[in-house]
């Protein structure tokens, strides 16, 4: 048994060594978020530089989520198999790997392969950051840390627009990868000291079958979707994609290898939450995609001033996720969820209705409301899902919520990209996309009031 869980539960305390490895563990997942978000501003110049349209550029961003989206139901697994030191050091690994070969990339084919080496290391850092507040903090101080790690999270794509733009207005984009290499320095010897060896169950054979069924069935998924952008859909990523999904639930439901529990999704409070949290994710990572380009070509903006156009909203949303999560430790659920989905609502309308006359001023107030209802509803989503959850089922609920966001982020920049190339010009489709977002949000309403329902569990 954890030792110092049992006595960090005792005494409502938590050690020096647990807060740094939370915090370690975080700023690699941090790192892997300023990676893509700070890629959504060079993507005007990346078309110059590599002669290539957006509707494939934009893979360099969600070929990255899905990576990271097919590596995070292993999560289950290897954090019973193997100890939280070899995670984090294995994930820090893989993204310094992949920034560097990004960063020397001669051409486009390489750059692609340095991000999926990034998303490997994106898609361990992320459940273990979870998986370590849900082990090591008590429970009377899991939402104030769940909160903290949101913020953490949400820091990233704060700064890496701002961070992308400014870099590839002034040294290139190149710099992106090579001043990020600092953090991976200052992490080494930090995880070396505050991540210590933990006892670790043994876990059943890994079931690589349902894996191999899922992540076929996620690829598939946005191929199709991809495909959209051509002359001609492909019904042969759909039927693949919807064979996939048959067969993954199939041999979930048989096998007896260890994989991701499918059973959580029982709960329909669990299920409703996921979808939830996926159109949050969605919402947000097709509007961070879609705002800096809008900016940039229909509004002539510098990619700097593109990048900054976001900086103060995020900023604000995610020096809220830490108070929000007191709050909920304080007061629950309920206000959170509506009061936080209602001004999410309301951004997108002001959106929706004066994106033909929005300023770079009216994007960034608006975008600052927006990131507010975003970041008060998404935390807390989580948070109380998982906290209805028996604690053994708690690592699979983590599993699918950090799983489903990322493919859901992946989808959200894959749609945003396609309903803009399919518009006459891209202000009326970003007007299409915001208008497409609104509808998501108000059935968000619909599946928070089933969620707060106490009728269902």
């Amino acid at each position: 048994m954890n030792t110092e869980l049992e006595t960090n539960t005792a005494n409502h305390k938590i050690s020096a060594k647990t807060r740094f490895s939370i915090v370690a563990v975080a700023l690699v997942a941090f790192m892997g978020i300023l990676a893509e978000t700070s890629l959504n501003v060079t993507f005007p110049t990346l078309e110059k530089t590599f002669g290539l349209p957006l509707s494939t550029v934009q893979w360099v961003t969600t070929a990255y989520l899905l990576v990271v989206a097919i590596v995070m139901p292993t999560s289950s697994y290897i954090s019973q198999r193997f100890q939280n030191r070899t995670l984090f050091f294995s994930g820090l690994i893989f993204f310094t790997l992949g920034d560097l070969l990004s960063l020397i990339s001669p051409n486009f084919t390489i750059l692609m392969a340095g991000r999926l080496i990034q998303g490997i290391g994106t898609g361990i850092a992320i459940p273990l950051m979870f998986n370590l507040v849900l082990t090591k903090i008590p429970r009377e101080r899991v939402g104030l840390w769940m909160g903290f790690a949101g913020m953490i999270l949400s820091i990233a794509p704060a700064l890496g627009p701002t961070y992308g733009g400014l870099l590839t207005g002034t040294l290139g984009w190149r710099m992106i990868f090579a001043i990020i290499l600092i953090i991976p320095i200052c992490l080494f010897p930090l995880g070396a000291w505050a991540i210590e060896k933990s006892e670790k169950k043994r876990p059943g054979k890994f079931d690589f079958i349902a894996f191999i069924f899922l992540s076929l069935a996620m690829t598939s998924a946005l191929l199709a979707l991809d495909s959209l952008s051509s002359a001609h859909f492909s019904w042969i990523w759909l039927v693949v994609f919807i064979l996939g999904l048959i067969a993954f639930i199939w041999r979930s439901k048989t096998s007896t290898l260890n994989f991701i529990d499918i059973n959580v999704f029982k709960s329909p409070t669990f299920t409703l939450s996921v979808l939830v949290y996926c159109i949050l994710q969605f919402v947000n990572l097709g509007i961070n995609f879609i705002i800096p380009n809008f900016l940039q070509v229909s509004l002539g903006t510098t990619s700097t001033l593109a990048g900054f156009a976001l900086l103060p909203g995020s900023l604000i949303g995610s020096a809220a996720q830490g108070p929000i999560g007191a709050l909920y430790d304080r007061k629950g659920a309920k206000g959170i969820l509506y009061s936080g989905n209602t001004v999410f609502f309301i951004a997108l309308v002001l959106l929706t209705i004066f994106t033909k006359n929005l300023t770079l001023l009216g994007v960034m107030g608006l975008y600052v409301v927006f990131t507010i209802g975003r970041s008060s509803s998404f935390a807390t989503t989580m948070t109380n899902s998982l906290a209805q959850l028996p604690h053994d089922k708690a690592a699979s609920g983590n599993a699918w919520f950090t799983t489903t966001s990322q493919f859901a982020a992946s989808a959200g920049t894959a749609t945003a990209s396609l309903i803009a190339t399919k518009s006459s010009n891209l202000t009326t489709g970003t007007q299409h996309v915001f208008m497409f977002f609104l509808c998501l949000a108000l059935l968000n309403f619909v599946f928070y009031t089933l969620i707060l329902n106490k009728k269902i569990k």
